[in-house]
């Protein structure tokens, strides 16, 4: 998609979720920063900072396998590029290291209406939020949402809600 396009569609998608119950009942938010034509979250978290709630993103880690830590953020400029060259907290920054959310942002691939998530298959995400126990939504455009069930496995972490530029799909 073209920039505009990304840009526009992310703004409705991040509006609705700001919107929704989810976003209303969640103190702290992990979020994740968007690479190549995801939807972006930088609204998103601005107004979570300006509404006072706390956010944290993933940073990769490679001591003991690569696996996903998550960091509290106060600003944007305090993400730089990581692994894959997508923005994650610098290395070397002294924050506390976020272990307990309300509301867990995902990205993803595809999605199907029952939760199934297809991510980039590295799994990061999958092991990352076992037992997570809090709402985890995904944000996508319309046309990732599939009428046919995407197979998963049983790591495989299943979203709660799905929020597009048209409508908030709740799976359960």
């Amino acid at each position: 998609m073209a920039f505009e396009d990304v840009y526009r569609k992310s703004s409705l998608i991040q509006r609705r979720l700001i919107d929704s119950p989810f976003y209303a009942g969640a103190k702290a938010l992990l979020l994740y920063s968007s690479f190549s034509n995801e939807a972006l979250t930088d609204e998103l978290f601005e107004r979570a900072i300006r509404d006072g709630k706390e956010a944290a993103y993933p940073r990769v880690l490679r001591g003991g396998g690569r696996h996903l830590a998550f960091f509290k953020v106060k600003s944007l400029k305090e993400l730089a590029p990581g692994s894959y060259d997508i923005p994650e907290p610098a290395e070397g920054e002294e924050r506390a290291l976020a272990c307990s959310f309300d509301l867990v942002v995902v990205p993803g691939v595809a999605f199907d209406e029952k939760g199934g998530r297809l991510g980039y298959g590295k799994g990061y995400y999958d092991r990352a939020l076992q037992g997570v126990g809090c709402p985890i939504v995904a944000l996508a455009y319309d046309f990732q949402v599939l009428k046919e069930e995407i197979p998963v496995e049983p790591h495989d972490v299943r979203v709660s809600a799905i929020v597009t530029e048209k409508r908030l799909i709740a799976t359960g």
